[in-house]
């Protein structure tokens, strides 16, 4: 249980910091019930101070009822929204009141993503949810093997055409309440002292963004949040591999466009290189890797705009 709750409180801060408009519920599965450790919300410290608080395993697992859980939570969610659920199972069996096939299909009908990672043997019927919803299924063989396959997860998968409905969204930007101020917070019903945001529509008390307004239903997101997930909806195109003897070594750019480091080998013959399909500007491996997964932004496109 130490090992799984580690690795799922580096997920949790991994999703968030890839996916800071999104939220995330907890629930577990012990003595044949299936109980709901957070609601979905959006402050990766409320999970995992839930999470640490109450992680413990005891009884048969039931995937059925885990399934019913998610499917109401889950359900509600609006369309244009990915519906993903991630399953960490120790159980070699399931304990199940009726039909478990047909609560899969009422999954798979919903437009919920179920993937399961294994932390026995592999079973039959996570394989088969797997498959029915889209999901994919594994089995961890030790610790760095589990952290590999749960942060698979972190990154938000591409959105389907037939899925992806365009829609307006209301959000609001809220501003920082004023230090010193007491003031009743809207999702914790208490008072708190200074911090927090104020909702713009409605004037009610926040604690943590990215969150939904408990009093008037207004989507609060900050404009770094809005910043960081444009790179999903709009990836870099990939860069294409130069080979060195493929062009006239005169015409090919001696330096990286992003780093400046040389993009020659010793005797000034050219080296390992990209180039953006866009700009046609040259990059050197590095640099590719740099843009592609944390920068978002290529810097040759941005210059000439």
């Amino acid at each position: 249980m130490v090992v799984v709750a580690r690795q799922v409180e580096a997920f949790i801060r991994e999703f968030f910091d890839q996916n800071p408009l999104s939220q995330i519920g907890l629930l577990t599965l012990k003595d044949g019930v299936a109980n709901s450790l957070t609601d979905l919300g959006g402050s990766p410290e409320s999970h995992i101070k839930a999470l640490m608080g109450k992680l413990t395993s005891s009884g048969d697992a039931s995937l059925q009822n885990g399934l019913d859980l998610v499917h109401s939570h889950l359900n509600q969610m609006p369309t244009y929204g990915h519906r993903e659920v991630l399953i960490l199972y120790s159980s070699l069996n399931t304990c199940d009141p009726s039909d478990i096939m047909e609560t899969i299909q009422k999954c798979k009908a919903s437009k919920i993503r179920c993937s399961v990672i294994g932390l026995s043997a592999e079973l039959y019927i996570c394989k088969y949810l797997c498959q029915e919803t889209g999901g994919s299924y594994y089995v961890a063989v030790d610790e760095h093997h589990l952290k590999e396959l749960v942060f698979e997860h972190a990154p938000p998968p591409p959105a389907i055409a037939e899925f992806a409905i365009a829609n307006l969204i209301k959000m609001g930007f809220p501003q920082r309440a004023a230090e010193g101020v007491i003031s009743i917070c809207s999702c914790h019903k208490e008072a708190k002292v200074g911090g927090g945001y104020t909702c713009p529509r409605c004037k009610a008390r926040i604690c943590d963004l990215p969150t939904e307004c408990q009093i008037c239903g207004l989507t609060l997101v900050s404009s770094p949040h809005l910043a960081r997930s444009y790179h999903h909806l709009f990836p870099i195109t990939p860069f294409d591999d130069v080979a060195p003897s493929s062009s006239d070594p005169r015409y090919l750019a001696k330096n990286c466009f992003g780093c400046q480091q040389t993009l020659l080998n010793p005797g000034n013959m050219p080296g390992s290189r990209v180039c953006c399909p866009k700009c046609k500007q040259y990059f050197c491996l590095d640099c590719d890797i740099y843009i592609h997964e944390s920068l978002h932004n290529c810097p040759g496109c941005e210059s000439f705009r």
